[in-house]
This record gives C-alpha cells, sequence and structure tokens, in this order.
C-alpha cells in the first residue's frame, strides 16, 4: 500500500471513529460508527446523484438539492464529534427521509427512490443508542408507512423534472441502495466480531483476576450462581511462613521499601508453589499461607508438594539474602489434616480456610528454627518414606500442648 493510500485509509477511519472516546460502552462506539459510516454512504450517494443530475440536466434544483443534501448527511460527524449522539442519529433518519421523498417529487415514482425506504426502515436500529430505541421504532414505522402509501399512490407519483431517464434512475438508486446495504452490514458485522474478541479479551483479563483471588472451581460457582457453598475437605496439608524478627526489620526501613521487598518475594513464592501444584490462599502481613489438597488428590502428594515448595522457598531466600543488604530469615511449619474452605463475606470475596489444622499450622511454624522446614506428627506420617526429617520430641505449642515436630533435613 502506497503511503498516499495509507493516508487515505488513515482518513476515513478517523472519520469513522469521530466522536468515540473511552466512557463509551463497546456497544456504543458500535452505533456510533455505524452512524458515521451511514452518514458518509449517504453524502456519497448524493455527489453521484449531483454529478450525474450536473452533466445530464439543466436543472439547478436537482443537483443543487442533492448537493445540501450531501452536506446535510456529513453534518452528522459534528454531531457525533461534539457527543451529541441522538441528534446525529435523528438528523441521519431525517436527512435520509427528506432525501426519499425530494426524489419523489423532482424524478417521480418511476426513478426507483421507493427502494430506499426499504434501507430507512432498518437504518434506525442500526444507529439509535439503546436509550433512543423509541425513537428508532417511530422512525422505522414511519419510513414503513412511506413505501406503503408510495406504492399504493405510485400512479400519482410523476416527476417534475423529466431530463433524467426513469430507466437510469433505477439503475443508479437500486444500485447504490443494494450497494450502501452491503457496505451497512459488512461493516455492521465486522464492528460485531470486534466488539466479541474484544468482549472476550475483557473477559479472560476478569477470569485470569478472578482465578488469582479464587480457585477455579470457587470461581465458577460465583460466576454461575453468584454464591458458594463452604465445602469440607479432609485431607489437606497446610504450608505456613512468618519472618523472624519481622517487627525490628519494619522499623529499620522504610514502608515503601518494605512493601517492594515483600512483593519481590512473595511474587516468587507464588511461582514456586504453582510449579509445586500448591494452592496459595493468602499473605497476612509477613505470613503466606498456601494449601495442598483442595482439589483432593493423593493425602501423600499433598504433603509431599508443600515440603518441596517450602524447600525451594527457602533455597530462593538464601540465595536472594546473598546478594540483597536486607536479609530474610523464615520460618516454615506444615501440618496436614481436614479443613473447611469458602468465600466470607459478600463484597470484595475472600476465599478462606477454617479449621485446627489452620492453627496447627501456624503452631509449628512458631515452634520452629529460620531456614528450617518444621513439620507435624500427622504430615511425617505422610511422608516418613519419600522425605528425611529429625525427630525434634515433644515440643509445647502455644494453645495445643505437646506435639511431636519433625525438622525436614
Amino acid at each position: 500500500m502506497s503511503i498516499d493510500d495509507k493516508n487515505e485509509a488513515q482518513f476515513f477511519y478517523r472519520m469513522v471513529d469521530m466522536g468515540t472516546n473511552e466512557n463509551l460502552s463497546i456497544t456504543e462506539i458500535r452505533y456510533l460508527r455505524v452512524t458515521n459510516i451511514a452518514s458518509i454512504l449517504g453524502a456519497i450517494f448524493n455527489a453521484i446523484w449531483m454529478l450525474i443530475s450536473f452533466n445530464l440536466t439543466e436543472a439547478p434544483i436537482i443537483y443543487g438539492s442533492n448537493a445540501l443534501l450531501g452536506l446535510m448527511f456529513l453534518i452528522v460527524l459534528i454531531f457525533n464529534n461534539n457527543g451529541w449522539r441522538i441528534l446525529a442519529t435523528v438528523w441521519l433518519t431525517i436527512t435520509s427521509y427528506i432525501s426519499v421523498l425530494l426524489f419523489l417529487f423532482l424524478l417521480g415514482y418511476s426513478s426507483g427512490v421507493a427502494f430506499i425506504c426499504f434501507l430507512i426502515i432498518i437504518l434506525p436500529y442500526m444507529t439509535f443508542p439503546r436509550k433512543a430505541r423509541k425513537l428508532a421504532h417511530g422512525f422505522s414505522v414511519l419510513a414503513c408507512l412511506t413505501l406503503i402509501v408510495t406504492v399504493l399512490l405510485q400512479s400519482n407519483i410523476n416527476a417534475h423534472y423529466d431530463e433524467v431517464d426513469p430507466y437510469l434512475s433505477q439503475v443508479v438508486n437500486i444500485s447504490i441502495t443494494g450497494f450502501i446495504c452491503l457496505a451497512l452490514i459488512w461493516s455492521m458485522s465486522v464492528l460485531i466480531d470486534r466488539s466479541e474478541e474484544s468482549l472476550m479479551v475483557e473477559q479472560k483479563k476478569t477470569d485470569d483476576l478472578l482465578h488469582n483471588i479464587l480457585p477455579v472451581n470457587v470461581a465458577k460457582d460465583l460466576k454461575e450462581t453468584g454464591r458458594t457453598i463452604p465445602q469440607r475437605h479432609e485431607n489437606v496439608t497446610i504450608l505456613f511462613t512468618d519472618f523472624k524478627d519481622f517487627t525490628e526489620l519494619v522499623a529499620s526501613i522504610s514502608e515503601i521499601t518494605l512493601v517492594n521487598e515483600l512483593n519481590d518475594i512473595f511474587g516468587r513464592f507464588d511461582e514456586i508453589v504453582e510449579a509445586a501444584g500448591v494452592e496459595k490462599i493468602e499473605t497476612i502481613g509477613d505470613a503466606y499461607l498456601a494449601a495442598c489438597g483442595l482439589g483432593e488428590g493423593i493425602t501423600e502428594e499433598n504433603a509431599i508438594n508443600c515440603i518441596t515448595a517450602a524447600q525451594e522457598m527457602i533455597h530462593y531466600l538464601e540465595e536472594r539474602n546473598s546478594n540483597h543488604e536486607i536479609k530474610w530469615r523464615m520460618r516454615v511449619g506444615i501440618h496436614s489434616g481436614p479443613i473447611v474452605a469458602g468465600v466470607v463475606g459478600k463484597k470484595k470475596f475472600r476465599y478462606d480456610l477454617f479449621g485446627d489444622t489452620i492453627n496447627t499450622a501456624s503452631r509449628m511454624e512458631s515452634s520452629g528454627e529460620p531456614g528450617e522446614i518444621n513439620i507435624s506428627g500427622l504430615t511425617y506420617q505422610l511422608v516418613k518414606n519419600d522425605i528425611d526429617c529429625e525427630y525434634r520430641g515433644k515440643i509445647h505449642a502455644k494453645g495445643k500442648g505437646e506435639m511431636e515436630m519433625y525438622f525436614v533435613k
């Protein structure tokens, strides 16, 4: 495509997009663009007739009126550009209607101009915004009645200027009307396809955002029914992490630095747990909570997956600490057992886990040591054949009493 062709195409697209802005919905933009396209086609229709009548007739009223109607069609673009959507569509429809009546007066029924009434019948539904749908009904009914009356009285509708051959008039009017219908329908189909593609992209963004907040099955329930039913899961392994001396660290650095640090660390943790098949649940301050087994699965694998993720987390922090001024020392606690999962609240949905298993995992973390993975006796029984562990004995856990604990080697 040459530079001139590209410039012409860009000029046409700018005309079609006149009046569009980010505050309009996809549907509103589609109606607006069709309105602009229809006004441009109307101006072209009258421009063609102006040239034909200028060369074949000596009646200034014919080519002069077509020139005026062509300008009236282009005024639609100005109205849309100023945000006067309803005025623009009303002006377009009235101009189209005047064009038909004027042709009937000048060239008579035999000119074939009555065919344009079919176009005016459907045009309001392609151009009027939804809030002006009643106006669209009215103009369509008016065009339909005009067509009926014109056909019934065709013998009485004679040309006042018979300098144009009726056969030529029919060929021009019917051909251009067919072309305009084709152009409008094609434009409408292209714009609908683009709208659907845009909606699909936005829907995917929404789904991705929802899936970042909620598990897939919970998000599906919320989208389909608007609510979720709490579910009990019998064989879940909980991974709980926390940073040692976090309060002292917060006091020594700025808030922005703290947020950036946690965002960097937790962002990497998200990648690690996803790769290990573990579901991130939430972060609370410096605490990170994840779970495996919410989709059921093999109990032993749930525990192994959580331990694998914890090992990767600790390894990542060790590497990071060697290259950063701020040193993070993390404890990890893991426990297995039943939990209840569900969405709490009606706004700003929050997916959460409930049950003593969560509390016990937290106690495993607080009873551990930085750089170590402290697991409960129940979790040890699940992984003892696959992972080496060091028995720590029975250790007092707040609110739980004496509990058997193990460090993962």
